[in-house]
């Protein structure tokens, strides 16, 4: 598992340094991120496992946890890219999230968009990184973004459906 965690922190700083060089876009180093978050959760869930809990495990048992240590970082780096999205539609907003520059700016491919996906600043690029890690860390954030913005953005037409009765009345 140490092994794991240095091959994934060597690949972010590789990724850093290639995105300062602009051969990669940002939004690899928020994937890597990610899946930093998900190796480091993994670890620490290891670190929980019992010793009297691996006795009593099964063959199965075991493969559901060599795939879990390999699935959730992926899964993990793919939270984080998703999470970065969220931001970057504004749908969550406020000092703790990044902001960004060139919102308004129009691209013509998904390469033109990632270059324009950049925070507007140091600070915005080190609160992306720390989101992305926490979405890889904790794999419930992102699906309760997604849920609280699901539910609010049903409850929108109900709340305007029913200001439109009482209006009427």
């Amino acid at each position: 598992m140490a092994v794991a965690i240095l091959m994934v922190v060597a690949a972010m700083t590789i990724a850093s340094f290639l995105a300062v060089a602009d051969l990669i876009p940002w939004t690899t180093l928020i994937f890597i991120a990610g899946t930093v978050g998900g190796v480091v959760n993994n670890f620490r869930r290891m670190q929980k496992l019992s010793l009297a809990g691996a006795k009593d495990s099964t063959e199965m048992s075991e493969r559901l946890v060599t795939i879990q240590i390999y699935i959730s970082p992926f899964v993990g780096g793919v939270f984080a890219i998703i999470l970065y999205g969220i931001f970057m539609a504004g749908l969550v907003q406020g000092s703790l999230f990044p902001s960004f520059q060139s919102v308004d700016e129009s691209f013509k491919t998904f390469r033109g968009f990632a270059a324009l996906s950049m925070p507007a600043t140091n600070a915005d690029m080190a609160k992306a990184l720390v989101w992305a890690f926490i979405a890889g860390f904790s794999e419930g954030l992102v699906p309760n973004f997604i849920s609280k913005i699901t539910s609010d953005a049903n409850r929108e037409p109900a709340a305007r459906d029913a200001a439109a009765e009482t209006e009427e009345s």
